[in-house]
């Protein structure tokens, strides 16, 4: 069964131009499908993590105008958590994953106020990955390492493969099952050192067209999967 589920909502901007709307009604609509996708997946009980690619460090080079849509969006979405009863129904905790240094102030600040907001619910936990990429990930890790290295509180030789995830931007159950809309058949940089043994689900449409009954199809087909895990 599915424990951990993840998620990278691709295709907003296809989307604008394959339905004529702007660019603000395009990512409006991806932002409210994902609260959707809270309420979706609240019917199977097993599902206690899920992890979302909001905004990726390569984002950061999109146009200034682009840039100031979804930092405008961003703000707007984190004043609204506190009137989102889908997190107090189903006890999320939201947790932010990335350089959050890299956005305004304001929007770090309410980053913050978010997850103390929501460290009080303990039933599910949901990722945002914000002004986030793996490789990156990764090396920030190895640099945390490194460092307690050089204050003597670890052995290099006691690093593993599990241990090392303490070092990662947050410790949570590695995704069983990574969903990509609009059917492009990559990761591109979303939880590189998480994935290795996940299961993927590619979708042919763009991510404000999936459905309920697209996720619960997915879900269903990867119930059906036999996991090995190289064994």
């Amino acid at each position: 069964m599915i424990e951990s589920i993840a998620f990278i909502p691709d295709g907003n901007r296809r989307y604008a131009k394959l339905a004529n709307i702007s660019l603000l009604e395009s990512y409006s609509l991806g932002t409210r499908k994902a609260w959707d996708i809270l309420d979706w997946v609240k019917k199977y009980p097993s599902i206690k993590v899920g992890t979302f690619y909001t905004f990726s460090l390569k984002n950061f080079q999109r146009s200034n105008l682009e840039l100031k849509l979804l930092m405008h969006i961003f703000e707007k979405e984190l004043d609204n958590i506190y009137e989102q009863k889908v997190l107090q129904e189903n006890g999320i905790n939201l947790k932010f994953i990335g350089r959050r240094e890299q956005f305004p102030n304001a929007i770090q600040k309410k980053i913050i106020k978010a997850e103390k907001y929501t460290s009080q619910f303990t039933d599910r936990t949901i990722n945002l990955a914000l002004g986030y990429d793996g490789q990156t990930e990764i090396i920030d890790a190895a640099q945390k390492f490194a460092i307690d290295v050089k204050n003597g509180i670890v052995l290099p030789e006691t690093l593993s493969t599990e241990s090392f995830k303490q070092y990662l931007y947050s410790d949570f159950k590695e995704p069983d099952l990574i969903i990509r809309t609009s059917n492009e058949q990559r990761l591109s940089g979303f939880l590189t050192y998480q994935s290795a043994y996940s299961e993927f689900a590619f979708v042919n449409k763009y991510w404000p067209q999936i459905s309920e009954q697209d996720v619960d199809k997915i879900i269903i087909d990867f119930n059906d999967r036999q996991r090995r895990f190289g064994k």
